[in-house]
């Protein structure tokens, strides 16, 4: 279970000795500070009892001249009545030897109430002791907003060993006692308010990445961090595309993603191969990745250039790429759809419902962009569209005129279903924001229909492995877990146009022009070096994956597939 697998790994990280000594140090500094008054009080008549002793009082009767630290040990017996010194003559003198015992003793006393008192209510002041916390970090990651795309963010930074502060507004997030025992710092606030900003360590931040379910509100934390310091690489979730091009215009290229944008192309791609993971929405195009177990007599079988050449595919980078390809072997292959398709069907004989239509349940966010992109196929599937009676009529009627059949109602009503075709289809998809609404849907489809493919939106990846084991329902995805790789990386490092995660580590597409001693290497000479290039752009011509002899020159643009390090 990919989650448990996570979580039980980056719970073994060590939590430095010396943070946690510092932020105690900072917490009990700002407890001093929050008692000032009667501490003030009490240094100001030990110091005024003390200069008294020491230039007025000793010299005149003592044979030697005293030192401060006399006149200091002087002070504090006069404080506790265990003086042995004589009444002074003048008023002012004596006004302090009446006054030190009274007034030192009934400051020292309110200093000891106020202090101890707040070093009592310290686990009461949790807020107080995360910021203590935070102010130990430099060069570290902040995450505004503990949604899901930012829980997801914060454990895919935490697995790039990067060090994460949170900041959230709400106290009752579901994720902030996980985050806290993982030892990421949450501070509590609106991230738009610069003070917040800079109780997460702004100043001393490496990024920062805005993941509030609100196009606006994340653009008002980027600009208010920018006012601070307007060289910081921010990243933003923004689901309008027209908000998204004038952000990167301002903020930078791709300095603004939308989840349900990141998320959408592999929805789509499953819908007609179960085995695609993730598919990258590259400028040139869609190219997926698929995970396929190679079956016995499959024609994958054998070396992986011959492989690669007959399908028109690449072997993700890794230290078994260049290996023979053997039976009952997990491959991970990446290439456009319909040849990851090709392979698919090479490895495995289609099923029955091979050629049978679509049906999308849902059209949020998500369904909305799958929706398109199935559009956009050629030849376009049959698509039947499943929506609420709360769907906007203006998104029925622009399907409409696309030729897509929409239908509102219950998604697990089998009428329904029957009436969007379920009989015939190849694929169903419940993209609802709601994982049980989407299981329901999924649990009343496979009563009636087992062998029909089914692809649900789930948020838990503990609910997507049982989906397998108890239900037979093996292609599940969370939107935040597609997005939140492809944010991270952005903010990370420059010219990133997607990411996906394989376990603990994390391969990203970089487009660069070839300025640098890449120039003159071959495409093979790149690979095994660890860069795939998916695409390469000379002047007017472009290639996908370009063939292992080419040679790169420079002036070249590239898409690079390679791990983040």
């Amino acid at each position: 279970m990919a989650q448990d697998i996570r979580l039980t790994r980056l719970r073994r990280r060590r939590f430095a000795l010396w943070r946690l000594i510092l932020a105690n140090i900072i917490d009990d500094l700002r407890i001093v500070r929050e008692a000032w008054f009667p501490i003030t009080a009490l240094l100001l008549v030990l110091a005024s009892c003390t200069l008294y002793l020491r230039w007025f009082y000793l010299p005149e009767r003592l044979d030697y001249e005293p030192d401060t630290a006399f006149a200091l040990f002087e002070t504090l017996k006069l404080l506790i009545f265990q003086t042995d010194l004589d009444l002074p003559d003048e008023l002012i003198g004596r006004a302090l030897f009446f006054l030190t015992p009274l007034l030192g003793l009934f400051f020292l006393l309110q200093s000891a109430v106020d202090v101890g008192r707040l070093l009592v209510d310290k686990r009461a002041r949790p807020d107080r002791w995360q910021e203590s916390l935070a102010a130990t970090y430099r060069g570290h990651m902040i995450v505004c907003g503990l949604g899901r795309v930012g829980y997801r963010a914060v454990l895919q930074l935490l697995d790039c060993r990067r060090e994460v502060v949170a900041i959230e507004l709400d106290p009752n997030c579901e994720f902030i006692p996980t985050l806290t025992g993982l030892g990421v710092p949450v501070v509590r606030g609106d991230a738009r308010d610069p003070a917040v900003l800079a109780r997460a360590g702004l100043k001393r931040a490496q990024g920062l990445i805005a993941t509030i379910d609100d196009d606006l509100k994340n653009l008002e934390i980027a600009l208010a961090a920018r006012r601070i310091r307007p060289e910081l690489p921010t990243v933003q979730r923004i689901f309008s595309r027209a908000l998204d091009a004038r952000i990167e215009r301002t903020f930078g290229r791709n300095s603004a993603f939308s989840p349900a944008a990141l998320a959408a192309p592999t929805f789509a791609a499953a819908l007609l191969n179960s085995n695609v993971r993730y598919v990258l929405d590259l400028p040139a195009g869609l190219l997926g990745v698929a995970y396929i177990t190679v079956s016995d007599g499959s024609p994958l079988i054998g070396p992986v250039a011959e492989v690669e050449t007959r399908f028109g595919v690449r072997r993700l980078p890794g230290p078994n790429a260049n290996l023979p390809i053997l039976p009952s072997e997990e491959i991970a292959l990446v290439g456009p759809l319909p040849a990851l398709e090709a392979a698919q069907w090479a490895n495995r004989p289609r099923s029955a419902r091979s050629d049978g239509g679509l049906i999308v349940c849902g059209l949020g966010k998500v369904g909305t962009q799958v929706v398109r992109l199935l559009n956009r196929r050629n030849p376009r599937p049959p698509l039947t569209v499943i929506c609420t009676v709360e769907t906007p009529q203006r998104y029925i009627e622009a399907l409409t005129a696309q030729g897509v059949r929409v239908l509102r109602g219950d998604a697990r009503d089998p009428e329904l279903l029957r009436e969007a075709g379920i009989e015939q289809a190849m694929s169903l998809a419940a993209l609802y924001s709601d994982d049980l609404l989407n299981l329901q849907i999924g649990l009343a489809v496979r009563s009636m229909y087992p062998d029909v493919h089914l692809v649900l939106r789930v948020f838990s990846d503990v609910l997507a492995d049982r989906l397998a084991d108890l239900f037979g329902i093996r292609t599940a995805f969370s939107t935040s877990a597609l997005a939140a790789p492809s944010l991270v990386a952005a903010a990370l490092v420059s010219d990133v146009e997607a990411a996906f995660d394989i376990g603990d580590q994390l391969l990203v597409v970089r487009r660069q022009i070839v300025t640098d001693r890449r120039a003159g290497k071959t495409v093979a000479e790149l690979r095994a070096a660890g860069q795939l290039p998916l695409s390469l752009r000379r002047g007017g011509e472009f290639q996908w994956l370009p063939p292992d002899n080419l040679v790169i020159e420079s002036g070249d643009e590239v898409e690079v597939l390679t791990y983040l390090t």
